[in-house]
């Protein structure tokens, strides 16, 4: 019998394959010619064109069902849109097969004899260096079959798993969730973009499933591939873009992070796509006899692409720095090459302003309905992290790994190419960028500030650049003919790090406390290493028949721990797969989230005894919790100060470290909810667990006891009243008999007269009769670890129950009779509160009994 998990993916993949397949004929009709019968272009253009048509149609029907109050988001109306789509694609393509086969047709007659008709080459590669498109050699063989194993491990995990990751569980998946069983889009979800949440409401319409939702995520992982290809392909030739995709896919923390179902891998494919399309029309821009229409058409899809990007998650906006940064070292250099006047710097300048206008123009519609439609709500056009995250941020070496990683390789594949004079400063200039980086890659258990670069740290940076450039820039590629013949390379590349440097700064400044978060620029990073991997494979295996196969071992032996990677899981290990350790999916939720599934089992105890109820629970700040009972009223963004804000619910959390988080901006002595966390008569401990990363308190609710007169045991026999505002009414104890090691419970009873003027403290004293002190047990009302229930926080007609634990310290008093207990209250400066006992006043404490034994402890 097939697992359920493997049953459920397969439910949910045909209307996933069913979007690709209308963004076919939408890549086909915006495609150049050039580069429609490229199949991993087609179909990485055609699944960025078919995701971005369809959860753009259904945020349409989310937002006008919300709109009218009907339930819009739904099969029918989606399966209709995809039609219609796929309809005008239709149209579009039709329109555009004619001049597609001109084109053919004019290529196979430019073709040269015996090239077998074809001549296409790698679309930005140097006519010297690109090869045909036909046969693949024997590493690009190797290269996709390792692509596909990594693939193949990923998609098994990928079925396996529900929704683990924080995030996913906090946004995606919930939102999903919501929308499948709402039909609509609530005009009060206002974070991420809709493009991830709408895919997976997608494969839920038959009903709420994981894993039929998380079928789409395989397809985005493959698309996060074929970018990378794509990129390395337009940006050099096929070898290159199949070496960039296999680094890419082989890529340790990808594999790790595929299962993940968060924004990363996706916005990786959509801002590599973009990247590929974009520097192609950059580099044609640059090139006098090339064809203007297709330039326009990368750029259109360039910014398609990036619309896309900005349609999963904001940060792709650093995308349109990198765009303005590259413009303005256009205009530098059109500025230097000795232009005068305005009107021939702007004629130089035109081909490439108009590239970056048509990706503006082209990205808006998709780019930004999200953003309008915040701010056409009163919500912020954007909500950025907080503050707290770029704190952690680690600035250190290892986190320039990839950019370290890409100067060692060029600089090491033209070691040969450097004069003898020039090879010292090259390589001290290697050796200090390595001594920069050094630390943080060799000690990796250093604290937070130890990792960070420090100033020598940063100049050491700067010098070895400084040599590097002097040496790879001016020295060579300037002054020798082997130098010059790879200026184009070098300037295509040149123009990738432009593209991809503010992404990367404003990552390694102020986000670096993760990897994924610098995902969408690691093919851009990568682009030089596949470059000289991909120019040189080649070259080195046809020297020696041996070569070949110790190259095919190296690069499997260097693959396999990326192939590998997806399985690992460290919460559960890695052979989960393989056993029945994980039956179900609630099972697997408890990977990384066990503190939050006991929460879950709770309430799901209150939902079975409660059929027909909708729950209500505030949990400020845990995120998490709404993925599970998404129609349910959980309550995660606010963090109420008042307890009259709980009181329709019947149950609050408080977790670590999130509602911490939450509550920084309240006022100690304005946050009635927190400090009443020590009152157990109304907010009892119900349950809660700890499992070393998260912790969660449940607190049942009783807030109507707070208004409810107690009847203690031993009723004050006057009106007794301190300070004005705290009417003693009596107290409970468990027992008149101490003895060394014994605990008794004691609580007292007071009814709130008046606001109190300022924080008091209550004293408990035990005393002899001559009025001395032998103990003391002195608190402030509803002590905790977190904080306590100020005086300041009492209110008028409230009753306060306050609990203390009477131990007698050994050898405090002799064993006899008459001791006597005495409580009060007392200031920060120790100042004790006058009592009045029946409106006359009666010293600064009051005694509540004075038949307290100490007495030997039973036998």
């Amino acid at each position: 019998m097939m697992p359920y998990w493997i049953a459920d993916t397969l439910s949910g993949l045909p209307i996933y394959l069913l979007v690709v397949g209308v963004g076919v004929p939408w890549a086909f009709a915006l495609l150049p010619h050039a580069e429609r019968g490229d199949l991993p272009t087609l179909l990485a253009a055609a699944l960025a064109a078919g995701s971005g048509l369809i959860t753009a149609w259904m945020f349409i029907l989310g937002t006008a069902g919300e709109m009218v109050g009907t339930a819009l988001l739904r099969a029918e109306g989606i399966m209709a849109g995809l039609a219609a789509l796929g309809l005008v694609g239709a149209l579009l393509a039709w329109r555009g097969r004619w001049t597609f086969n001109a084109h053919r047709r004019a290529t196979h007659r430019a073709a040269p004899t015996g090239s077998g008709g074809s001549s296409q080459r790698g679309s930005g590669a140097d006519s010297e260096h690109a090869e045909p498109s036909g046969r693949l050699a024997f590493d690009e063989r190797w290269l996709i079959l390792l692509i596909a194993l990594a693939v193949m491990v990923a998609l098994v995990v990928i079925m396996y798993w529900p929704f683990t990751a924080y995030d996913a569980l906090w946004v995606y998946g919930y939102e999903a969730r919501v929308y499948a069983l709402t039909g609509r889009l609530p005009n009060s979800i206002d974070y991420y973009p809709q493009f991830l949440p709408l895919l997976y409401t997608l494969g839920q319409l038959s009903g709420v499933s994981d894993h039929a939702a998380r079928a789409v995520v395989p397809l985005l992982h493959i698309g996060a591939i074929l970018a990378a290809y794509v990129l390395g392909r337009m940006a050099d030739s096929r070898r290159t873009g199949l070496y960039l995709a296999a680094l890419w896919t082989l890529y340790p923390h990808v594999g790790e992070w595929s299962r993940a179902g968060d924004l990363e891998i996706p916005l990786t494919f959509s801002f590599t796509l973009a990247a590929a399309f974009f520097l192609k029309a950059w580099f044609d821009a640059g090139k006098p006899a090339s064809n203007r229409r297709d330039r326009l058409h990368h750029a259109a899809l360039s910014g398609a692409a990036f619309g896309v990007a900005l349609w999963i998650k904001p940060t792709a906006g650093a995308f349109a720095l990198g765009v303005a940064l590259m413009t303005g070292l256009e205009v530098l250099r059109a500025v230097g090459q000795g232009r005068r006047g305005l009107t021939a710097i702007l004629a130089a300048l035109r081909p490439r302003l108009e590239i970056a206008a048509i990706t503006a123009l082209t990205c808006a519609p998709l780019g930004g309905i999200w953003y309008v439609r915040n701010l056409l709500l009163g919500h912020n056009a954007v909500d950025f992290p907080p503050a707290y995250w770029q704190t952690l941020a680690e600035r250190g070496g290892d986190d320039l790994g990839f950019p370290l990683l890409a100067i060692l390789v060029c600089t090491v594949s033209l070691w040969l190419c450097f004069r003898e004079s020039r090879r010292a400063g090259a390589l001290l200039g290697l050796a200090l960028l390595g001594a920069a980086a050094a630390r943080s890659i060799l000690v990796p258990d250093l604290s937070l500030e130890e990792r960070r670069l420090t100033l020598a740290e940063l100049t050491m940076l700067a010098a070895g650049g400084a040599l590097l450039y002097r040496t790879l820039v001016l020295d060579f590629l300037n002054r020798t003919d082997a130098g010059r013949a790879l200026l184009p390379l070098a300037a295509r590349l040149g123009w990738a790090a432009a593209l991809a440097a503010p992404y990367f700064i404003v990552w390694f400044y102020a986000y670096s406390y993760h990897y994924r978060l610098s995902f969408a620029v690691i093919p851009l990073l990568l682009l030089p290493v596949a470059v000289v991997l991909g120019r040189s494979v080649g070259a080195v295996a046809s020297r020696h028949r041996l070569v070949k196969p110790v190259l095919l071992f190296a690069l499997g032996a260097a693959a396999l721990p990326g192939i590998v990677s997806p399985v690992s899981d460290k919460f559960s290990g890695g052979a989960y797969l393989f056993g029945d350790t994980m039956p179900a999916d609630d099972a697997r939720y408890r990977s990384g989230n066990a503190a939050l599934m006991t929460v879950v089992d709770g309430l799901r105890v209150w939902k079975e005894d409660h059929p027909g109820e909708r729950l209500t629970v505030v949990a400020p700040g845990v995120d998490r919790l709404p993925f599970f009972f998404p129609l349910d009223d959980i309550r995660v963004e606010d963090a109420p100060a008042r307890l009259t804000a709980l009181e329709d619910a019947a149950y609050l959390i408080y977790g670590l470290p999130e509602t911490r988080g939450a509550y920084e901006g309240v006022a100690f002595f304005e946050n009635q909810v927190i400090n009443a966390l020590g009152r157990q008569e109304i907010v009892r401990r119900a349950w809660g667990h700890d499992d070393g990363i998260f912790k969660y308190d449940v607190y049942e609710l009783h807030l109507d006891r707070r208004w409810r007169a107690p009847e203690p045991m031993g009723a004050a026999p006057d009106e007794i009243v301190f300070g004005g505002f705290a009417r003693y009414l009596g107290y409970d104890l468990g027992g008149l008999e101490l003895w060394t090691g014994r605990r008794v419970i004691m609580h007292l009873y007071f009814e709130t007269l008046a606001t109190p003027p300022a924080d008091y403290s209550i004293y408990v004293h035990l005393r002899r009769a001559d009025d001395s002190l032998i103990a003391a047990w002195d608190n402030p009302a509803a002590r905790t670890e977190i904080g306590y229930y100020s005086t300041l926080l009492w209110e008028p007609g409230e009753y306060i129950t306050e609990e203390r634990v009477i131990a007698l310290p050994d050898g405090v008093a002799p064993l006899g009779e008459g001791y006597r207990l005495v409580i009060g209250f007392y200031d920060s400066a120790n100042n004790r509160l006058p009592v009045m006992v029946n409106g006359t006043a009666a010293g600064d404490g009051y005694e509540i009994d004075n038949r307290i034994a100490n007495v030997p402890p039973p036998e």
